[in-house]
């Protein structure tokens, strides 16, 4: 039963896949349910994250097959050479971006959770603001408030950003071009799954990690397999040891790399483009957690085992 003393019983804050999951579960057992999103519904995961780029690895990856003209020719399969249409493979993932998006909002609709479009913020204890887009505030009571605000791409420091010339995995999800010569500063999941999309497409790649070895948070077993098959086998340029210092949009892009330990210039690389692919950091900013006396550590909220936010070790 709802408390009449709130508007809502729960008010989640963020609809990506883990506040959609939450505001559903909450709403199919009885509970008044709100949920906050600022962007589009679905959050990273449907929009700029594994929907999206799956689609583009299974396109890319049928041209790399298609390209493989020794592999088929030991068929008896004789293609001819590959033609691909850029903006017809970006229409692809777009599409079905779009449906599971639309697929996402009606399953919250049909479960009775009101959509509240906006940035949702925390204004004390149980209490929400929300900013519309209209700029209107408002002021929103609930007996519990769950924070699903999600993660954004982290940018190291000496990395200028300009969307076009050097660009996150939020513009590359877009594929509005491809560069002749890319280099992806990061040997992680994320550089490793563009690295295949952008070498299929026909693009020369150059990785930078600045630890000792590519992929560095990768089981060593799997590390090796998967340099073997993704790195190795693509052709690609892999460098680990050195760190992009200072990256300078324009044409070309210009890269200045350091040995990491020493942070001593090594070279300098001119490219058409760079993706920023060094991980990701939590979306807290701007929640106020500073209302209820939260501290966090480099963006991240401390928690108990429970997922309860904690102030001083103990739960809000």
């Amino acid at each position: 039963m709802s408390d009449a003393s709130f508007d809502f019983d729960v008010i989640v804050i963020g609809a990506g896949y883990g506040g959609f999951d939450a505001a559903k579960h909450a709403a199919e057992h009885g509970l008044k349910t709100a949920i906050i999103e600022s962007r589009d519904m679905g959050g990273t995961c449907v929009n700029r994250g594994c929907v999206p780029s799956k689609a583009l690895l299974a396109a890319s990856g049928k041209v790399r097959e298609l390209a493989d003209d020794q592999h088929l020719a030991s068929f008896g399969i004789h293609a001819a050479p590959v033609r691909f249409e850029r903006q017809k493979i970006a229409d692809h993932a777009n599409q079905l971006v779009q449906t599971i998006r639309t697929n996402l909002t009606k399953s919250l609709e049909r479960a009775s959770v009101t959509i509240l479009r906006g940035h949702g913020r925390l204004e004390g204890s149980q209490r929400v603001g929300l900013r519309e887009p209209s700029g209107v505030d408002r002021m929103l009571r609930a007996r519990d408030v769950i924070l699903a605000t999600g993660s954004d791409p982290f940018v190291p420091p000496g990395i200028e950003t300009d969307g076009r010339t050097v660009f996150t995995s939020d513009e590359a999800i877009n594929l509005e071009w491809l560069p002749r010569w890319i280099a992806i500063i990061g040997s992680g999941y994320i550089g490793l799954e563009f690295a295949d999309v952008y070498t299929a497409l026909g693009c020369e790649v150059t990785m930078i990690e600045a630890l000792d070895r590519v992929m560095p948070t990768f089981d060593p077993d799997i590390a090796k397999i998967a340099g073997r098959h993704l790195i190795d086998g693509r052709d690609i340029d892999a460098r680990s040891g050195v760190l992009a210092s200072k990256v300078t949009p324009g044409c070309p892009v210009r890269i200045e790399l350091a040995d990491f330990a020493s942070r001593e210039l090594v070279e300098t690389l001119e490219v058409d483009a760079v993706l920023v692919a060094t991980g990701r950091v939590p979306s807290s900013k701007g929640l106020n957690l500073e209302s209820l006396g939260v501290e966090t550590t480099r963006g991240f909220v401390p928690i108990d085992d429970g997922m309860r936010v904690l102030v001083n070790d103990q739960p809000v």
